[in-house]
């Protein structure tokens, strides 16, 4: 019998690389708080074992993540207090991957949607496939963005352009997003999972200490205020879900 995995698990892939797996392919690896719960304890693990100097976040099968997962919980609409305390687990794994030393690269096919999108770029460094899709799919909704797209977004490809993005939503190509800055090696389809992991092992082998360091050094500089943008996220997304045109489209994903 095969042993059954959880909805997020890590495995040591030689070379101090530690790859950590949203696994929920039968979603298109949707996120619940509770895999961002293991994904925050994973990613501390990995920080804390002298054995890991890289760590890899990918998707199980065909996806990187089709964003939150809307059938979590108990099935009832829940309170605005609800919301937020839900919300905040999402947020400690945008912290985590900015907090700790080792880099992260997120290895993205397929989709990365909404709260996935943040988590690239949250990331250290993106590889992406020509396929790969990234989807802001926030405001299309009736929420705001969340966990820290309205701060790092715009620092990425500035703010008339990630207004735009934010606001109309869409489909951007893994191509644009390099041309852009937000992927870092694009691959061919089948070549992402070997051609990251060269990446990985190229990183694995440069001086730890001066990685890490310079790592938590850049992003103290440019963290001061992501902190209080996802404190503020974690009150104003919840609000979102109470005004009528939120309702209206949940109304549509239910049909």
């Amino acid at each position: 019998m095969t042993e059954e995995r959880a909805v997020v698990y890590a495995e040591d892939a030689g070379d101090g690389i530690r790859v950590i797996y949203l696994n929920q392919p039968q979603k298109k690896n949707a996120i619940s708080a509770e895999m961002m719960d293991i994904l925050t304890a994973q990613l501390q693990a990995a920080d804390s074992d002298d054995g890991v100097r890289v760590v890899v976040l990918r998707g199980v099968g065909e996806n990187f993540s089709s964003g939150g997962d809307l059938n979590q919980g108990d099935g009832g609409k829940p309170t605005p207090e609800q919301a937020r305390k839900t919300l905040r687990r999402y947020l400690n794994a945008v912290r985590t991957i900015r907090s700790i030393a080792k880099p992260v690269i997120a290895m993205v096919d397929g989709y990365a949607v909404g709260g996935a999108f943040a988590l690239t770029l949250a990331s250290d460094l993106v590889c992406a496939s020509e396929r790969a899709q990234f989807v802001p799919a926030f405001c299309q909704i009736g929420i705001i963005p969340e966990m820290g797209m309205m701060k790092m977004l715009p620092e990425l490809v500035g703010p008339q352009r990630a207004k735009e993005l934010l606001f109309i939503g869409g489909k951007i190509p893994a191509v644009q997003m390099r041309d852009w800055g937000l992927v870092n090696r694009l691959f061919a389809d089948g070549e992402l999972e070997a051609q990251t992991m060269a990446f990985a092992q190229q990183l694995s082998a440069m001086p730890d200490a001066s990685i890490q360091i310079t790592k938590t050094m850049m992003n103290a500089l440019s963290d001061e205020a992501l902190g209080a943008c996802l404190e503020a996220e974690s009150t104003a997304s919840p609000f979102c879900t109470t005004t009528t045109a939120y309702a209206k489209t949940m109304e549509r994903f239910a049909k």
